[in-house]
This record gives structure tokens, C-alpha cells and sequence, in this order.
């Protein structure tokens, strides 16, 4: 009979206990959402170092076209309170562990932290091909033209730890390569990174190339544009930052003992004649460089001041050509090149732009589109085909 009672009593605590654990969970999770609801949304995580998902609009078609669900689930992610505070947890407990990974980050040789390559998300990928192929259609008489850059987990993959699960990236790039239309010629820039890897064509600290990937990049683009690419002569190159410790180090958490180097490729001679019209943000400058990033985190920014909807550049060149970008991120430290190319540069981030680009098209009478992508974000866009399309 007592061990009856006995058994009663336990097994009324572990219910009283799990019943306390589940309200005490539940509570949590109502001050949680409402500690997200009342606090306002941040634009951008200085411990990641770059712009978070904002609230996306919300519409059926949309919805329905599932277009809306992947960026709502980014941005409650993006949103979620206290995530700095969990993201440095994680990190913490995977040094501790002795992880040669960490938030998809690897570290690898010689300092090197370089992103993960992930299988690509096969419906936006699906997406925005039949969109840019639709666009190439609709645009017959426009040259449009594909750069989708490997990263430092192609080009570096002698710096990877011992048995890393990566995704061959390479196989990715050149199977879409396949797929585009005849009238969308591909720029292939493996070999012009891979031959001065030595030298430094990505960053040890951040997932962006460094410029002289960029300008090695550029020159095998000139060539299939049937541009004559500048001499490496033509440019001063001036350092900038010493000391610029970028995404990667914030994302992945581990210990860097030196920041890069950051340079910019002035013209030796010519002297760069440039209006820079930030549209959404009217500003305009005669630089497409910005001194201010420099005494921030994010020194990438010295770069067209980062990432904008929407940037009109009017040159010196006197061949009235006009390029039409679409582009990421790798397309700031890449566009200063072509400035002597093109008389007119229109800029579109698909990820921030919302306008009509039909309209854009006839009024800046395009004549030539660049693709500009890295193949990390390429891959698992979902903005660029809803602008194709003028959704």
C-alpha cells in the first residue's frame, strides 16, 4: 500500500513538474513574440554584418505564387529577439568543441574563413531562369550577358579542413550555363581567379572578392563584351584598410588575428569624370568610392557605399553605350572598371527594388544587360525573377 502511495506521489511530482515546464515554456514564448512584436525591426546585425530581411508585403498572389512565405520565414528569423545573443551562444559552444565549422562557416588554412556552398534551392533557381530566358525574349535587340562568380569554396578549396561536406560548386555554375539561352552569353572567370589565388582574389575575412578578383574577373568580361580590358598599368592601386574584419568573422565567431587588406584601383592617368545618383536615396556624388565605411565595420562598403535599389552612373566615355546590372554585392567592387566602357551604368539590386523595369528599360535605352552574381547568392535568389517579371 505505501509503495502504491510512494509511486502515486512521483509520478503526481513529475506531472506537477512538466506541467510547470510547459507553462513555463509556453510563457516564455508569448513574451518572446511579444517582446518581437513591440520592438521595432532592425535593418542590419552588426554581429552577422549585413542587412537583414525586412517585413515583406503581403499579398494573395503572392501567397499563393509562394513568393511570400520563404521571405516571411527570412525576416522572422532575421527578426527573432535576442538573436544576436543565441547566434553568439552557438558560436561559443562550437569553439568549445573544437568545431573547424561554425554557422557555415569553415576555417581553413593560412586564416582563411570561407562560406559553405549549399545545394541550391532548386525552385528559385527553376524561377528565375524561365524569367531571365522570358526577358531575354522580350529583349531581342539588348546584349545581355552572365557572370556568376564561383567563391572561395571553389577557388580555395586547398584551404578547406580535412573531409569539409561541401557541394562541388563548379558543377552547379557551369550546369546552369547549359540551360541559358544561345542569346545570353556566359562569362566563365574560374581560371582568371584560380591563376592569382596565390596573390589573393577573396578575402580571408569576408565572402566578397577583393579587387583584384574583381578586375581579373572584369578583363575576362571585357573580352567576351569585345572591349579592349585595361592594362594592369592603367591603375594606381592604394590601399585603403589594413585592418577590415569582415563578415565572416562576425558570422562564424572565431578568433582573427589579422584583418585584411582593402585596396581600390584608381586610374594612373585618366583623370574619372563620374556622376553617382543614388535614386531612392537622392544623393549624389562624384565618387564611386566612400570614404566613410572605412571608419566603420563593414570597410566592403567603401565600395558604391554598399548595396542600393537603384544607382545611375553617368561617365566620361564618349561612346553613348548604356549597361543595365543586375546584381549583388560582388558587383560594387567590379563596376568601377567599367566606367571607361560605358557612358551610362543603371544599377539594380533585385533584392531591394520594387519599380517597374520595363519602364527603366525604355527610359535609360538600354542597350547592353549584365548578369552579376556570386554563385552563393545566385543560387538561392528569390528577388530577382518577381523584377523580370514586374510583379
Amino acid at each position: 500500500m505505501r509503495k502504491r502511495k510512494n509511486n502515486r506521489k512521483i509520478k503526481n511530482k513529475k506531472r506537477g513538474y512538466y506541467q510547470v515546464l510547459a507553462i513555463g515554456f509556453i510563457l516564455f514564448l508569448i513574451l518572446i513574440i511579444g517582446l518581437s512584436i513591440i520592438t521595432k525591426d532592425k535593418d542590419y546585425s552588426e554581429t552577422e554584418n549585413r542587412v537583414l530581411q525586412q517585413k515583406p508585403n503581403f499579398t494573395i498572389d503572392r501567397l499563393l505564387e509562394g513568393r511570400f512565405t520563404p521571405k516571411f520565414e527570412d525576416y522572422v528569423v532575421d527578426q527573432f529577439i535576442g538573436r544576436d545573443f543565441f547566434t553568439n551562444v552557438k558560436i561559443n559552444v562550437d569553439k568549445l568543441i573544437g568545431k573547424k565549422e561554425s554557422n557555415g562557416v569553415f576555417l581553413g588554412k593560412d586564416g582563411y574563413l570561407i562560406e559553405n556552398f549549399t545545394e541550391p534551392n532548386k525552385e528559385a533557381v527553376n524561377e528565375s531562369l524561365q524569367s531571365i530566358k522570358n526577358f531575354s525574349e522580350k529583349y531581342k535587340d539588348v546584349k545581355q550577358y552572365m557572370l556568376i562568380s564561383p567563391t572561395a569554396v571553389s577557388v580555395y578549396k586547398d584551404k578547406l579542413p580535412a573531409m569539409a561536406p561541401v557541394v562541388d560548386q563548379e558543377v552547379y555554375i557551369q550546369g546552369y550555363k547549359k540551360h541559358l539561352p544561345t542569346s545570353i552569353k556566359f562569362v566563365d572567370n574560374f581560371e582568371a581567379l584560380n591563376k592569382d589565388k596565390d596573390k589573393g582574389v577573396f578575402y580571408k575575412t569576408d565572402h566578397h572578392w577583393t579587387s583584384l578578383g574583381a578586375y581579373n574577373s572584369y578583363k575576362i568580361l571585357a573580352k567576351e563584351m569585345g572591349l579592349k580590358p585595361k592594362a594592369d598599368d592603367y591603375y594606381n592601386v592604394e590601399l585603403v584598410s589594413n585592418d577590415f574584419y569582415g563578415a565572416l568573422s562576425s558570422k562564424s565567431g572565431y578568433d582573427v588575428k589579422e584583418g585584411d587588406k582593402v585596396n581600390v584601383y584608381i586610374p594612373a592617368k585618366d583623370k574619372e569624370n563620374v556622376v553617382v545618383n543614388y535614386v531612392e536615396e537622392q544623393q549624389k556624388t562624384a565618387s564611386l568610392y566612400s570614404s566613410e565605411p572605412l571608419e566603420k565595420k563593414d570597410n566592403y562598403e567603401v565600395f558604391l557605399k554598399g548595396n542600393h535599389p537603384l544607382v545611375k552612373i553617368k561617365t566620361d566615355a564618349s561612346n553613348n553605350k548604356s549597361l543595365l546590372i543586375f546584381k549583388d554585392s560582388y558587383a560594387n567592387s567590379f563596376i568601377p572598371f567599367l566606367t571607361k566602357d560605358f557612358s551610362k551604368i543603371i544599377v539594380v539590386d533585385p533584392r531591394y527594388y520594387y519599380e517597374d523595369i520595363d519602364k527603366l528599360m525604355e527610359e535609360e535605352m538600354i542597350e547592353n544587360v549584365l548578369y552579376l552574381y556570386n554563385a552563393n547568392t545566385f543560387f538561392n535568389d528569390t528577388s530577382l525573377a518577381p523584377v523580370l517579371n514586374n510583379e
